[in-house]
């Protein structure tokens, strides 16, 4: 069965998605996996510990947790929805007006509902046919701008491209990566260079069956890069469904740049930018980038980029703030001239809170950012930050829940669980704090915010033996750390909050 529907609750397996009233309502994977459950076992109350493996599969986390993401489903859903049985679980319990409805059936059982389910979609890394690996960063960044043009139709669910990347130099058929990624279409291609001429050849396929439904292939020069992509997503969206409305499509039709250069050299310090893992690859993304903005003064994704890599070495202590502080204008030049780019305003909306803490003028920016394409990881992950900087931490967390699940199996997932811990901290929610840092150190051990919002959540839920070596690295990593210094650097809009966070470095030792 791919549905369930109880009045105005529809749940939609095969999507992972949850329709109430009409709405979709924002949940993350976590909260979608422990509803199912619920679902299916409706005739019994589920206990905790059975619920706690379906939702943490080989972890073992706190209570607290399952009772957030509860939390979560009944203000989703409606309060009535979940029954708890003290001592025991929980029972979902749908109000009398989510009777389940009787749908009519296909010849083989299978339920019919008259609402169209939006097609989910994953563009998958083109291969490579030009025999020279150096070009790889150019045909990822076609299949880049792909994906981000078709997640901008607000009809599509478009996987996010870390995930479809992990399929990169492997030999899978189809069915399986829809079964990994939960999409019904996957887009193939390939690339190849002859002289300055492409070649780009691409194929839509249906999942389930591995059914080849368009294929074409596409011609031109290299520097006519960007109206080959335009043309390949206009064939897409017409053979997934002829009847979108292409102005959702219009909005990325302005090109980010009219240098090539430059767009190549933004392309090469993507890696750089996005990983932030050392000093090193930061400095080489920020050389990358000045020198796309000197071919294009008017890049605004490249500005976007080069002050949010500013933020993020001063986030790490790799840059003092003052030199951080150089780059504000950039990020406010992208963000007054931002070309409805989504990725531009997060980006640059995230680089001003970072920078300088104009949160309300961050938000301002992630608000039209979000707008223009909630189907954007990227967006999604500035936008938690900065809601957990200026104290939403519900709001947070839909943020970086929402990002996972458009993100299933994201490589970088630790930097999306290293902002959870710090919107549950902000929320007081400490034993879920721990459980997401941990995670997050799992993932990106050398990631500073990491290990600091492990450090904060091991104190609070009383583990101070455990936390004291992590602050031994950390003092490692930032010789010149102390409270005062610390505080004063802090992102987070309530002083209590900042107070608190002094309060845990206080009890390790750490120097006034």
């Amino acid at each position: 069965m791919t549905r369930h529907v109880f009045g105005s609750i529809e749940i939609r397996t095969a999507e992972r998605r949850v329709w109430v009233g009409g709405q979709q309502a924002l949940l993350g994977a976590r909260a979608f996996d422990l509803l199912l459950a619920l679902v299916e076992r409706r005739e019994r109350v589920v206990c905790k510990d059975e619920l706690l493996a379906i939702a943490w599969p080989g972890i073992v986390v706190e209570e607290s947790n399952l009772s957030v993401q509860i939390a979560t489903l009944r203000k989703a859903l409606g309060t009535g929805s979940i029954t708890t049985v003290p001592g025991v679980g929980y029972r979902f319990t749908p109000t009398e007006s989510a009777i389940p409805e009787a749908l009519p059936t296909l010849g083989d059982g299978q339920s019919v509902h008259p609402a169209a389910e939006p097609p989910s979609l994953a563009v998958l890394p083109f291969a490579n046919l030009s025999g020279d690996p150096a070009q790889d960063y150019f045909v990822d960044g076609v299949v880049d701008d792909l994906t981000d043009a078709l997640s901008r139709v607000r009809r599509f669910f478009v996987i996010a491209r870390s995930s479809s990347f992990t399929f990169k130099g492997r030999a899978v058929d189809v069915p399986t990566v829809g079964r990994e990624l939960g999409v019904r279409y996957v887009v193939e291609g390939s690339f190849r260079q002859m002289g300055e001429r492409i070649r780009i050849g691409v194929q839509l396929v249906e999942t389930a069956a591995g059914r080849q439904l368009w294929s074409q292939r596409f011609e031109g020069r290299r520097e006519e890069i960007f109206e080959l992509q335009d043309r390949i997503v206009d064939q897409v969206v017409a053979a997934v469904e002829p009847s979108l409305v292409r102005a959702e499509l219009e909005r990325g039709r302005q090109r980010p740049t009219e240098s090539l250069a430059a767009y190549e050299l933004c392309l090469r310090a993507l890696p750089a930018v996005m990983l932030s893992n050392d000093p090193t690859s930061i400095g080489q993304a920020l050389s990358l980038l000045r020198r796309a903005i000197a071919l294009d003064p008017g890049y605004t994704l490249a500005k976007a980029l080069l002050a949010w890599a500013h933020g993020m070495a001063w986030s790490n202590r790799w840059m003092s703030h003052r030199d951080a502080m150089a780059a504000l204008p950039l990020a406010q030049e992208a963000q007054a001239e931002h070309r409805d780019n989504p990725v531009t305003l997060a980006h640059a909306g995230h680089a001003i809170s970072m920078i300088s803490r104009r949160h309300e003028q961050s938000l301002r920016a992630l608000d039209l950012a979000l707008q223009l394409n909630p189907n954007s990881v990227m967006v999604q992950y500035c936008a938690g930050w900065v809601r957990t900087y200026v104290g939403d931490a519900d709001l947070a967390v839909g943020h970086f829940e929402r990002a996972q699940l458009l993100n299933p199996i994201d490589p970088d997932i630790g930097y999306a669980l290293a902002g959870l811990a710090f919107a549950h901290l902000v929320g007081g929610r400490d034993d879920a704090a721990l459980a997401a840092a941990r995670r997050a150190m799992l993932e990106i051990p050398a990631f500073v915010p990491a290990k600091l919002a492990l450090v904060h959540a091991l104190v609070r839920t009383g583990r101070l033996e455990d936390a004291r070596p992590l602050v031994v690295e950390l003092m490692q990593k930032m010789p010149r750390l102390t409270i005062s210094r610390y505080a004063a650097t802090q992102l987070f809009q309530h002083d209590g909050y900042v107070q608190r966070c002094s309060e845990d470095l206080r009890a390790l030792g750490v120097p006034e």
